[in-house]
């Protein structure tokens, strides 16, 4: 898929953004494109692992200031592993 010239570089700035950039990047090849979202998702991924495979020091996650998902699952298993420990303490 050819890249227009004066799109190409948000569109590059966007994947180096790393996963929080993934979004911006398939929209800007769809507008700079026309492709449909399937043709334009799988071709930032694949571009971006190429180019990630080439210069991954290039490559930076933009901190979101979400924890999601995983940080609230963490949080929950170290408060029941640090009350697991003070019931056992008290027995």
């Amino acid at each position: 898929m050819e890249l227009p010239e004066d799109k190409r570089a948000a569109i590059l700035e966007a994947i180096y953004g790393g996963p929080p950039r993934k979004i911006e990047a398939i929209k800007l090849v769809r507008e700079a494109t026309g492709c449909g979202l399937k043709e334009a998702k799988e071709f930032v991924e694949k571009l971006g692992a190429e180019l990630y495979a080439k210069e991954p020091a290039k490559f930076t996650a933009v901190p979101t200031g979400k924890s999601g998902c995983v940080g609230v699952v963490m949080l929950v298993a170290v408060i029941f592993g640090v009350a697991a420990i003070v019931v056992k303490m008290s027995v």
